[in-house]
């Protein structure tokens, strides 16, 4: 931006500023940044901003063409906000020693950010964090995000960098691949790298998750594929692999029950090709022909035995393949695998433990798949989107209310409320640019420390 630009700039955010002679506590400070950033202060000042520079609570900032800036918040945020956005702090308290008194309040008028946030909603009142744009409200619930107002089809006209500069990444599918749709009690996901987390109702659930339910305990999870399972009380129930991409005509799952019971309704996977979908109780495998049964794992099963793994059909059919031979079982059987043998035997007594149970039988459960698993990305109409990077958020307008977990992109205007399947390309388009800057907090050696940009 040319020195006569900026001149301008301030000279008509100065005139459209009423004077409101009020002091502003200290919020934060410019950490990393590139272009012009300014701050239109309550009292009606305008501070051009640099490196360091302190940020007030009631500071409207905005960013110029090309132009990134990151603002360090005083709780250990970190808010990185792309070219021509303006973002205002309505409201911030934060002391150390008053957690209850935490607040955080910014709104979003223009352009986009992206935040990882800090000490606010997580020590204290986890409602204390909120962002406002438009219509909606975001409920952070200590997480990794970005937020992006699109004015136009697809913010064609509000990137920041050229058409040239854009590398456009291609549309990833979301990966939540399941989502808690009825619990009861406790149910904990540990993920691969070793990370757990507590479920809720709505909650996603990932490829690679190990489920446990506890004590008086249970859970359906319904799937992509339009698949549910329930999960009894004391049950471990491993995700192991998990593709179900129809444009990409990939599916294929690989279930593991360590132990414990299940109920399955299985979905598209397998249908067409039978391989597809196996479920796997210590060494020996469940294959389906598009079926309803049930699975248990009891006692010596628990240690990697096979004594104690058993199945019952209610609808279609399953193979159960074990080392010592393989069967098919089919609606109205049950099986388990002989201690001597090795082979799976019919049974006429089915565990009491399978079947005198609290947990719902899975299609008893309503799905909405479109509002659980997303409406199509469309192509860009103009309103909010929030892509969630890490923990989730909560996108609300009116009523209504989605949870969106990592991996989801969120949408709303003032007439939807959409979970997305994929996110849309232009929601990628400057990330490259905003990591860098994000993990960068030196001084822009471009950018003198009264924020002039020097030519």
């Amino acid at each position: 931006m040319s020195r006569y630009s900026l001149l301008l700039l301030v000279t008509l955010l100065s005139l459209a500023s009423p004077s409101q002679g009020q002091a502003e506590e200290v919020a934060g400070k410019v950490g990393y940044m590139s272009g012009t950033l300014v701050a239109q202060r309550t009292d009606g000042t305008i501070k051009v901003l640099g490196p360091k520079s302190e940020v007030l609570a009631g500071d409207m900032l905005i960013t110029a063409k090309d132009s990134y800036a990151q603002v360090l918040m005083n709780d250990g945020a970190k808010m990185t906000l792309r070219p021509h956005s303006n973002l205002k702090i309505e409201s911030y308290q934060f002391r150390k020693e008053e957690p209850k008194a935490d607040n955080a309040v910014f709104r979003l008028l223009k352009g986009g950010f992206r935040t990882i946030t800090g000490l606010i909603g997580k020590r204290g009142d986890p409602d204390a964090y909120k962002l406002r744009a438009a219509s909606a409200t975001i409920g952070i619930r200590g997480t990794d995000f970005t937020s992006r107002l699109c004015a136009t089809q697809g913010c064609q006209d509000e990137n920041g960098a050229s058409a040239k500069q854009i590398v456009k990444p291609p549309i990833v599918q979301s990966p939540v691949i399941g989502r808690v749709m009825l619990i009861q009690g406790a149910l904990i996901a540990k993920e691969e790298s070793g990370k757990s987390r507590k479920l809720t109702l709505g909650a996603p659930v990932y490829e690679g998750d190990v489920l446990t339910t506890g004590k008086q305990s249970h859970a359906v999870v319904a799937f992509r594929d339009e698949g549910r399972v329930s999960l009894q009380e004391n049950t471990v129930f491993h995700v192991e692999k998990f593709k179900y991409d129809k444009a990409a005509s990939q599916e294929s799952a690989v279930l593991r029950l360590i132990k414990g019971g299940v109920r399955v309704v299985s979905g598209w996977i397998g249908r067409v090709n039978h391989d597809n979908y196996q479920l796997k109780v210590s060494s020996a495998t469940i294959g389906i022909r598009g079926t309803k049964y049930g699975a248990w794992c009891y006692g010596p099963c628990v240690t990697g035995a096979l004594e104690g793994v058993g199945v019952e059909v209610t609808e279609g059919e399953v193979v159960l393949v074990a080392p010592g031979g393989s069967m098919a079982v089919a609606a109205g059987m049950a099986a388990a695998i002989a201690i001597d043998t090795g082979k799976p035997v019919p049974i006429v007594k089915v565990p009491a433990g399978a079947l005198d149970n609290k947990v719902p039988l899975p299609e008893s459960v309503p799905v909405d798949m479109k509002e659980q698993f997303g409406a199509e990305a469309g192509t860009g109409e103009p309103g909010l989107y929030v892509t969630v990077h890490d923990g989730h958020v909560i996108l609300v307008q009116g009523d209504n209310k989605i949870d969106l977990g990592r991996g989801e992109t969120g949408f709303t205007n003032e007439q939807v409320l959409s979970r997305l399947t994929a996110t849309p390309v232009f929601m990628g388009n400057d990330n490259a640019q905003i990591n860098s800057e994000s993990s960068n907090n030196s001084p822009n050696p471009t950018v003198n420390q009264t924020g002039c940009v020097v030519k």
